[in-house]
């Protein structure tokens, strides 16, 4: 289920069922916060607030019902990319600590270089004025085999202290969900003055569903601030070993699409 959101106001529109995978949803001034599968929620364009992104909104309300569904789990974490709050939860500059193949513990190691000026991706505003975000527009840009050698796109958090939740001794399981888009923009089209052929067509700009465990697509864990790290599957739980309060989820995009990051929640565990 995805909550519609109105791009101008942040007001809730309503809420409308998961599209089928390669069905596209007009987005022009809207936006979409997706639902995980089996998570119930109330919504309503009156009471329901998008904004700010806290405990008692729909975003934290959406995290807060996907862990009660997850009992074995103590503690979540969100980010749905809203606010600029949300952008600043991200670790974007050079010497990000990121997977390789000489860090990654378990799973799929990457083959590709993280690169050396920080993570490749997109996240909204540029450096004029505050880093800011539109939502919907938080992507995490396809690889790049022009560079020697070659570097994937990658989106990384900043670091996420648990000692509030776990206290010293941290987590050494978590469990992650994330939400996947692809995004298409057909520009204006005008038709006449010699210059164009066809219809007049206005630009319009589409969510399309897709696959959330794309062949290339890598989602890692670390609970050392990026020292070590363990490839996570959509919502099945990871191992971390070693128990840490200093966590970290990094996104790996080793294809050549360009996929749009909707939100992403950890669950974690109090370490015994």
């Amino acid at each position: 289920m995805y909550v519609i959101g109105n791009l101008a106001s942040d007001q809730v529109e309503g809420t409308a069922p998961t599209p089928a995978e390669g069905e596209s949803t007009v987005s022009n001034g809207k936006f979409y916060v997706p639902v995980p599968e089996g998570v119930g929620i109330e919504v309503t364009p009156i009471s329901s607030l998008i904004v700010p992104d806290q405990v008692t909104t729909l975003p934290g309300e959406i995290a807060s019902q996907f862990l009660a569904r997850n009992p074995m789990y103590d503690h979540v974490l969100w980010n749905f990319f809203l606010e600029a709050t949300d952008i600043a939860a991200l670790d974007l500059g050079p010497g990000t600590p990121s997977p390789t193949s000489g860090n990654v513990l378990s799973g799929f190691i990457p083959t590709l270089s993280p690169g050396p000026n920080g993570p490749r991706c997109q996240v909204g505003r540029g450096s004029v004025g505050p880093t800011g975000v539109a939502p919907n527009s938080v992507a995490v840009l396809p690889r790049n085999l022009n560079r020697t050698p070659g570097t994937y796109g990658g989106l990384v958090t900043e670091l996420l202290d648990t000692t509030p939740f776990t206290g010293p001794s941290g987590t050494d399981e978590v469990l992650v969900w994330w939400k996947l888009a692809e995004v298409n923009t057909q520009e204006d089209v005008l038709n006449g003055f010699n210059a164009t052929v066809g219809i007049n067509q206005p630009a319009l700009r589409e969510l399309v569903e897709t696959t959330q465990e794309p062949a290339g697509f890598l989602v890692y864990a670390s609970a050392d601030d990026g020292v070590t790290w363990h490839e996570c599957r959509l919502t099945e739980p990871t191992d971390l070993v070693t128990a840490g309060t200093d966590l970290r989820i990094a996104f790996v995009n080793n294809t050549e699409i360009k996929y749009h990051l909707l939100g992403f929640i950890v669950l974690f565990v109090d370490a015994p």
